[in-house]
């Protein structure tokens, strides 16, 4: 779980930073960021405050560990499911482009068989 703070209350921006210490990194090598209101930023975003889903003020160490872990467990399965319908996507894609070549390709062997067939029927003939 890589995290940045980015807060407009000082005050929770610090505390935030003492309890999740070994998480931090920079906004563009983190996996979220853990904020006090909407920012706009193209990352997900946790936001801490007296209206939010996922914490809200006043919380322990304990509790926003285990909400932070909660939301990065939801994120890595959104993740995954995206990947797995992305893969499908593709895979539709391939089997589309292969069946198209296929048929291209029979067709063609069927026409040069067919104009063998006639030039040995003509050869044939002409005996």
């Amino acid at each position: 779980m890589r995290i940045a703070v980015d807060c407009k209350d000082l005050i929770l921006e610090k505390s935030l930073e003492l309890f999740l210490k070994e998480y931090l990194v920079t906004k563009n090598d983190c996996d979220f960021i853990v904020c006090d209101e909407k920012i706009s930023y193209a990352k997900p975003l946790f936001i801490i405050n007296d209206n939010s889903p996922f914490l809200q003020v006043p919380f322990s160490k304990e509790k926003l560990l285990t909400s932070l872990e909660e939301f990065d467990e939801a994120l890595k399965i959104a993740a995954k499911k995206l990947a797995q319908e992305q893969r499908k996507i593709l895979e539709q894609k391939i089997d589309t482009i292969a069946n198209e070549f296929k048929k291209e390709y029979e067709e063609k062997i069927n026409k040069a068989i067919l104009s063998l067939k006639d030039k040995l029927v003509k050869a044939l003939m002409n005996e």
